[in-house]
């Protein structure tokens, strides 16, 4: 009896730890089902979804760029884009070889874009845009598996080589930007210009389309969709027919010509040549011409009137002349003497008129740019003032301008040329200095914008290209304001007039829109001299200020740029007052 009661409880014993087993075994079962079907349960959807349906990338449409009066400078086209869907390639090595035949590709190159799309390999995969019609048929008729032809918008210059450096050019993401995870394969990206700067704002968000396919990966029907997210479209500060009028003036040459308004920084034109057409990057680049471009001695990517560096010759000359008065080294009554030579020590330094010009003052000097006038005055003025003064008028600093590759250029001074130098500073050095030469490396906008200063008496508004953002105006915002007497502001303008109005260097300016200005011919060591002019106009209450500025002309300010300056402030004038016709005209 003891004995059997003995046998039930360890049967009973046993079958317990048997329940106990087959429980935690239902509940493993039950936990594994839990986790598939419940916490993961979306991510299997996805993949069973995947095995029938493809997401195809629906590109954003960069946004839209125009002049300041609604010209359309920069829109999208349509275009042919070739794409793989990884999943669906069928004999693999077969298709890209195939493949990279037509689209005239390497199969590296082909096969590289495809792995870094290793882990969506139901998402297709952009090969190459901008294909033709022709090479849409080819693909068609070889009906090679995972492969799909789509449209997807282009960027169009609508100027073709017109405002390239303004505008700039978009290229396709490469392999370093896609492996970040901020571009997609076949996203387009702005490189230079406003496309660079204002890049996020204008590529707005890529949208997707799902489409159901069959065991072949053909097309059945659509799935759904995300539309993108149009980019924000840019108003710039440029008039194209003033733009426009500028390129055809600076033409054949090498250089820039630059027009804004001085009161709020507006730029209305910039040009730099020699140029290139922007449209080549928006489609099939082709390599010879990519290597022409960037091998060319001519160096059509730079963008001379910002990014270009040269001494700025006499226009400097107002500097020299604001820091002899404002210091009072130097007054209106003052006289210097020039005999056409000037001996300091022993080395002797040339006015540009071998003859002299005899006695003047600071006003005749600027109008005549008497170099030997401003020998004298920067060797009163001494390197240290004037290296501040520049400074003051700001030479040495970026401008602030929104495009990108803008230059600082140098201000010397005695601690600058022993830094890079090793060496002292001569009074040889200042006399140079004085008038814009020795050590000193502008760019045409920063030598514009020390006009700009003292047309707005000490104040000097950020230049700018962009005039609004989607419906958001950019207001005008002064980067500098200096404090210079009123008086020594009237003396350095009454040369600027004389210079242009009195028979001084720059009466090829003359106009009757009363523009004032310098002139400059400038030495350069590489070559034949430049030749520059900056104006504005009216010279009571300027409108309008520009900068012509020729690299290597081997001609004179007076002569090769002042004309162009005189044209583009012409042309202002005549374009405002067709404006304001045409506004008469609709209200009336």
């Amino acid at each position: 009896m003891v004995f059997k009661r003995q046998q039930d409880r360890e049967d009973s014993k046993k079958f317990g730890v048997i329940l106990a087993v087959i429980i935690g075994l239902f509940g493993i079962i039950f936990l594994r089902l839990f986790w598939l079907q419940v916490i993961r349960g979306g991510y299997y959807r996805g993949l069973a979804q995947s095995n029938s349906t493809r997401v195809i990338p629906d590109r954003a449409c960069r946004g839209l760029i125009s002049d300041r009066n609604g010209e359309i400078l920069v829109n999208n086209v349509p275009s042919f884009t070739v794409s793989v869907v990884p999943a669906d390639l069928k004999n693999k090595d077969k298709v890209v070889s195939d493949l990279a035949k037509l689209l005239d590709l390497s199969e590296e190159d082909l096969l590289a874009k495809l792995e870094k799309q290793q882990y969506r390999v139901f998402e297709a995969v952009k090969i190459k845009g901008d294909v033709s019609s022709q090479v849409v048929s080819q693909l068609e008729e070889s009906n090679l598996p995972g492969v799909r032809v789509d449209t997807e918008p282009k960027r169009n210059y609508t100027g073709k080589d017109y405002s390239c450096h303004v505008l700039g050019y978009v290229g396709e993401s490469n392999m370093e930007e896609v492996s970040n995870n901020k571009y997609s394969i076949g996203d387009s990206i702005g490189r230079a210009g406003v496309e660079k700067h204002y890049d996020e704002i204008l590529r707005g968000v890529n949208g997707s389309r799902e489409i159901v396919v069959d065991s072949a990966g053909r097309q059945i029907k659509p799935a759904g969709s995300k539309p993108f997210v149009k980019g924000t479209d840019l108003t710039l500060t440029i008039d194209a027919k003033l733009q426009n009028m500028c390129e055809e003036l600076i033409r054949g040459r090498k250089g820039c010509v630059i027009a804004m308004n001085p009161r709020n920084g507006e730029i209305y034109a910039m040009v730099s040549h020699p140029g290139f057409n922007p449209n080549i990057f928006s489609g099939k680049l082709d390599k010879q011409e990519w290597s022409g471009l960037i091998n060319s001695q001519e160096m059509p990517f730079l963008n001379r009137a910002v990014s270009g560096l040269y001494s700025p010759g006499s226009t400097f000359k107002i500097v020299t002349a604001t820091a002899a008065l404002e210091e009072r080294l130097l007054t209106e009554k003052d006289l210097f003497v020039c005999h056409g030579i000037f001996w300091y020590s022993d080395w002797n330094y040339n006015c540009w008129k071998l003859e002299g010009h005899g006695s003047l003052n600071i006003v005749d000097a600027i109008g005549q740019s008497c170099d030997i006038f401003f020998y004298q005055t920067g060797l009163l003025v001494k390197v240290e003032k004037l290296a501040a003064y520049s400074r003051l008028f700001g030479f040495g600093t970026e401008s602030g301008l929104d495009l990108d590759g803008e230059r600082k250029g140098i201000v010397p001074d005695a601690a600058w040329k022993e830094r890079f130098h090793h060496s002292h500073w001569f009074p040889g050095n200042t006399i140079q200095l004085a008038i814009g030469q020795s050590y000193l490396l502008a760019t045409p906008l920063q030598m514009l914008d020390s006009y700009n200063i003292l047309i707005n008496n000490g104040t000097l508004y950020r230049p700018h290209i962009v005039r609004s953002v989607g419906e958001k105006v950019v207001l005008p915002s002064a980067v500098k304001s200096i404090t210079i007497r009123n008086e020594d502001l009237v003396t350095v303008k009454k040369g600027l007039w004389q210079s242009v109005n009195l028979g001084g260097t720059g009466r090829n300016a003359k106009s009757n829109f009363a523009i004032a200005g310098k002139t400059a011919t400038i030495e350069n060591p590489h070559g034949p001299s430049h030749a520059s002019f900056i104006g504005f106009a009216p010279f009571n209450n300027p409108e309008i200020s520009a900068i012509a500025f020729f690299e290597g002309s081997g001609g004179g300010g007076g002569t090769d740029a002042a004309p162009v300056v005189k044209s583009v402030i012409e042309a202002y004038f005549k374009i405002k007052k067709e404006k304001y016709a045409k506004s008469a005209s609709k209200d009336f």
